[in-house]
């Protein structure tokens, strides 16, 4: 190789495109897959760590498109550069300006999957596709409320004598199910911050002893085994059917936080919150997380409840009597 007696600048200059040549060559390797390369929106979930548009090149650098503020300092950033690499399915996003963010990541078409935390996830959209993909999701969405309600149309309903609310009703096997809240005022029963709307909405939060003897008549408070049955008819795995799928299954379609429901036995379970019997009886969790009491005691202070949240499924938890939860009644 012919050698050229280069000034200073000129051996820098050369280290420098050598440098840009290796990294043009690690773009082609596996710490820059190419689908991540390109202009993506935010569509849905969380934007807490990720901006609203990011641009990925296939060299490796990157512009965030959106304000930054850093957790560290408050600083705002604009249109801030990055730099990113994606190694065994993680990307992270690197900047001088900015905190690392890193993220497991899954691409599917023009559709990006970022989940950086055990609750925390977020979509992204091409954005030359953007459009596209909303008229479809919102189709999409058409299509399933018609499905839902012509679903609707056909179920059982029955009238609670007492006060005259009607409740929808669902049979899962040779079991009926309330698919609604109870919603039947009584002592030590609450709306959820005080206010009728949610009643109205979510039905009553009770405390235990109130919970067993407040279902209609012909009608009980599921035991911790009848819940069990249920959970494992939509899904759920191991003892009681705690685990698994059943919480998706449960779930509204609509109504929650980032984490709404197939609903596919129409359950029909809503986010109604709860109320704490410590703190003077504080409410939290409405939108985000339902509670419902079973009949099944545990000791002298708890009793079982089943939970479900925007980011879990269906769980089981011991809990203090005087709580505030939901009630689904089944029929005797």
């Amino acid at each position: 190789m012919k050698c050229f007696n280069f000034t200073k600048l000129w051996r820098t200059l050369l280290l420098a495109a050598v440098l840009v040549v290796g990294a043009v060559c690690v773009s082609n390797g596996q710490t820059r897959p190419p689908e991540l390369a390109g202009r993506w929106i935010h569509y849905e979930g969380d934007t807490e760590h990720f901006p609203v548009e990011i641009e990925l090149f296939s060299d490796g650098t990157g512009i965030i498109k959106s304000s930054y503020q850093s957790a560290y300092d408050g600083t705002k950033y604009e249109n801030s550069s990055i730099t990113w690499k994606a190694e065994n399915k993680r990307l992270r996003l690197l900047s001088p300006t900015i905190e690392a963010i890193a993220a497991d990541y899954e691409v599917s078409g023009y559709e990006l999957i970022l989940v950086y935390g055990e609750r925390r996830s977020a979509k992204y959209i091409k954005k030359e596709n953007f459009e596209e993909y909303k008229k479809k999701k919102a189709e999409a969405a058409k299509k399933e409320e018609e499905q839902r309600l012509e679903a609707l149309s056909s179920f059982s309903y029955f009238t609670d004598s007492r006060n005259g609310q009607n409740y929808r009703s669902v049979k899962m096997g040779d079991k009926t199910w309330m698919a609604q809240n109870l919603n039947y005022q009584t002592g030590n029963s609450w709306c959820y911050g005080g206010d009728n709307s949610n009643c109205k909405k979510y039905g009553r939060l009770y405390d235990w002893n109130t919970a067993k003897t407040v279902c209609p008549n012909g009608w009980h408070l599921p035991s911790r085994e009848e819940w069990g049955a249920l959970a494992k008819a939509a899904g759920g795995t191991g003892d009681y059917g705690t685990q698994g799928q059943a919480g998706t299954m449960l779930k509204s379609t609509n109504g929650w936080r980032n984490g709404a429901g197939i609903d596919s036995i129409w359950f029909s379970a809503l986010p109604s919150g709860r109320r704490s019997a410590a703190d003077g009886g504080s409410f939290d969790g409405i939108g985000e997380r339902g509670c419902w009491w079973t009949a099944t005691e545990d000791d002298n202070l708890n009793a079982y409840s089943r939970a479900m949240s925007y980011y879990t499924n269906v769980l089981e938890y011991e809990n203090v009597k005087g709580n505030g939860y939901s009630v689904r009644c089944l029929q005797d």
